[in-house]
């Protein structure tokens, strides 16, 4: 166990030395592509601590497994054996989302210079992208109209809305969009967490977005002032086991964990705002979904990286 938490220590100190390393390695290699999942990094701003940008973190989810190439999953999984397969998914109530479209993370991460980062992995605050959404919000296919509205708890005029969408304009898919609820400085990364599978790894506050005709253009589940706060381990979380990916090293001092499985149980989701006219379906969407509800899963695939901020801004991104 000492091992893996000096490793995550030595994590963040690779960020400071990830610039000299790449400048050793330009002439070696194409570092362009490499560093451009970066672009968005807000190297030289500052953590509400007041704790400047160290390094840049990105991360992207995949429906299922990613890896960078075939042979890294094949060396993975001859030392630790085949995964369980877990989809990347989000349950609300008695509804699942399957997360089959990417959902890109962005952004910095602030480091107290005087604690660094401890045993705990706590001494990192987290920086909103720059120029760009700190998680890009992507519309996932979500339950149809017809199931995710109980017609019985609709008064009568939003009955004739919701007849109007399902039997004339024939607009019964609706849309469920992961956003962050919030500032940035909610998410929070644990590099100790993430290494041992214990504990907290990635934890952020979000709310899904229904889209619909029928519901409207802001008919949230979760809010800024009442958001879904998500707990993600690499380890077990109820009756879900996650896994830390393989974890290594660019020769341009980039960090890379592929294949990544994070799990979440038992956090709360709350009922719905602002769906139909003035919030007029609000109870029937919350009836049909089984919202508000304790007890309920995400898992995310998926694929961590992170560069040094004085990498990032040599490498001109």
């Amino acid at each position: 166990m000492r091992h893996v938490r000096i490793l995550g220590l030595c994590l963040v100190a690779a960020f400071a030395l990830s610039a000299a390393v790449a400048s050793n390695a330009i002439a070696k290699t194409n570092t362009g592509t490499e560093f451009s999942a970066f672009e968005n990094c807000p190297f030289h701003e500052f953590s509400p601590g007041g704790y400047e940008v160290v390094a840049c973190p990105w991360a992207v989810s995949s429906y299922k497994e990613r890896w960078n190439s075939k042979a890294e999953q094949e060396e993975y999984e001859t030392e630790h054996g085949a995964p369980e397969g877990l989809t990347s998914h989000f349950t609300a109530g008695n509804v699942t989302v399957a997360l089959k479209l990417p959902i890109v993370l962005k952004g910095g991460l602030g480091q107290n210079e005087e604690t660094e980062q401890n045993e705990e992995g706590e001494g990192l605050e987290w920086v909103g992208a720059k120029g760009s959404e700190t998680i890009q919000a992507v519309a996932q296919k979500g339950p149809s109209l017809a199931k995710a509205v109980d017609t019985a708890d609709l008064s009568e005029a939003e009955l004739n809305r919701f007849n109007y969408y399902v039997k004339v304009a024939k607009q019964k898919k609706t849309t469920a969009t992961v956003e962050l609820a919030g500032p940035a400085t909610g998410i929070h990364l644990n590099l100790i967490h993430l290494l041992t599978g214990e504990g907290t790894a990635f934890r952020f506050p979000v709310k899904v977005k229904l889209g619909n005709g029928f519901v409207g253009p802001d008919c949230y589940v979760g809010s800024d002032e009442h958001p879904i706060v998500v707990d993600f381990t690499t380890g077990t979380s109820g009756a879900l086991t996650g896994k830390l990916g393989k974890l290594s090293f660019s020769e341009s001092g980039v960090i890379n964990i592929a294949g990544d499985t994070l799990v979440a149980s038992g956090f709360s989701v709350p009922g719905v705002e602002n769906c139909g006219i003035e919030g007029g379906a609000d109870e029937a969407v919350d009836a049909a979904l089984g919202l508000p509800s304790s007890e309920n899963t995400s898992v995310l695939n998926g694929v961590l990286k992170q560069a040094g901020a004085e990498s990032v801004e040599e490498h001109g991104i």
